[in-house]
């Protein structure tokens, strides 16, 4: 697109027929062409407008050409306009290189040839069209910058308001939810001889009902805190805070028979409450899609492959034909992610449904089959994203499933290796009526 507004040129002489004559020349260009009969006018000229080349007479009366010259380039705004120089007289090599000394771009004897005279002009006109366009660019780039940081400001509060609500609404749901439950526990613990059986089953269903909100208030305000929570980066052993949600998830059920296979010595770099989160509901589904399984196991590792920046550094590292070592990164804020999975032989699901398995409220299983509300998941992925990570799955109807998720890794971890080759070993530790095995690779 071709820039239409036209800029200024200043032709100064003292004689008007050199001046009609450098406008007749110029013409063609469809430029603003400002004429000065003296140096005094040509600076009066620019303190009012801007201009894209001066053509400026050598030998004038009064103020000649080179004090002029000398007068724009102490101005701020007109320093760097271009100024050539148009004369018949100073032809020798001292004038044109004082010329040179006062700031001109150009040295122009007489007769000019028309088409030389032209085409220098023309060059400073694009450029400084090209600048006006740039300036003019960047002005409404800068005017739609402050406008989208209004907007993300506006969206800042908008959330933050809507993070309050959410917040305000579950407290208050929670507190009758609270009461709606105790008194169906009283009903159904101290009054279910002098109720009907239809009645035990009303309460029943109340009581049932009471735990499904309950649960929802609490996927409801950690998805909130997975979105707003400040991040705060420590060392957390994944391997014993899965251990400790492995002993609850027992308690819970404690007639399940339940085999947990979890790595030792896996420390990430983290918000320990946010991960929890991410913890508690990754083996939380994998406990409830296993319930129909007679010999359920859920097992939780790291993946040997290196990490996405280590292999980077690697292919660099290997162009260059350097073998020494890798040193560490930081983990924060340039950590290296290492890989974690979490597997189970339970329920799985159709893996051509993947892509709705991190939709809010949407579930891949039905309520009758599964409970659940379609919440725990999105906030997991939320937390990944927000440690710089990423998380995806891979399953198969009745075959069980495998998610798999990045963490940022402290420096010096640890690699843990499965295999008894390579001086690995393993020990079990019991949890109520669960098996956990324990992996360690020798340092």
């Amino acid at each position: 697109m071709l820039y239409e507004k036209k800029v200024n040129i200043l032709l100064v002489d003292d004689n008007s027929k050199n001046l009609l004559a450098l406008e007749a020349t110029l013409e063609s260009l469809g430029q603003n062409v400002v004429k000065a009969n003296s140096g005094e006018e040509a600076l009066k000229r620019l303190l009012a407008q801007d201009f894209a080349a001066i053509l400026l007479d050598v030998q004038m009366p009064g103020m000649d050409g080179f004090e002029t010259a000398e007068l724009i380039r102490m101005r701020e705004n007109s320093r760097h306009t271009p100024i050539i120089f148009v004369t018949a007289i100073g032809k020798t090599t001292e004038f044109i290189f004082k010329g040179y000394a006062v700031g001109a771009v150009d040295y122009l004897l007489k007769p000019i040839v028309p088409e030389i005279l032209l085409s220098k002009v023309k060059v400073f006109v694009e450029l400084k069209q090209q600048a006006e366009q740039l300036a003019a660019a960047n002005k409404q780039m800068q005017q739609q910058l402050e406008q989208i940081s209004q907007l993300n400001q506006q969206c800042q509060i908008a959330n933050k308001e809507l993070e309050a609500f959410n917040a305000a609404v579950c407290h208050d749901l929670r507190n009758p939810l609270t009461t709606i439950k105790g008194f169906s526990d009283l009903l159904l613990t101290y009054r279910t001889d002098g109720l009907e059986k239809t009645d035990k089953q009303y309460i029943e269903e109340i009581n049932i009902a009471s735990k499904r909100m309950g649960q929802l208030i609490d996927d409801l305000l950690n998805l909130s805190l997975g979105k707003s929570r400040q991040i705060w980066y420590e060392t957390v052993d994944l391997s014993l805070m899965a251990q400790n949600i492995a002993a609850k998830l027992h308690q819970s059920e404690p007639q399940r028979e339940v085999e947990f296979d979890i790595a030792s010595g896996m420390t990430v770099q983290g918000d320990p409450r946010l991960l929890l989160i991410v913890l508690e509901n990754l083996l939380g589904n994998a406990w409830k899609y296993t319930g129909k399984q007679p010999h359920a196991r859920i097992e939780f590792g790291v993946l040997e492959q290196e990490s996405r920046v280590a292999k980077k550094k690697r292919s660099r590292a290997d162009k260059r034909n350097r073998l020494d070592k890798l040193e560490n990164q930081s983990p924060i804020p340039h950590a290296q992610l290492r890989t974690y999975y979490l597997r189970d032989n339970g329920a799985g699901f159709d893996l051509t449904q993947a892509d709705k398995l991190f939709t809010a409220f949407h579930r891949l299983h039905d309520k009758e089959e599964f409970e659940g509300t379609g919440i725990g998941l999105v906030t997991v992925q939320r937390i990944i994203q927000r440690h710089g990570g990423k998380i995806w799955a891979q399953a198969a109807r009745d075959r069980g499933a495998t998610f798999f998720f990045e963490l940022p890794e402290p420096a010096n971890f640890l690699t843990l290796d499965r295999s008894s080759r390579d001086g690995g070993f393993s020990h079990q530790t019991q949890i109520g009526g669960c098996t956990n095995k324990t992996l360690l690779k020798m340092a």
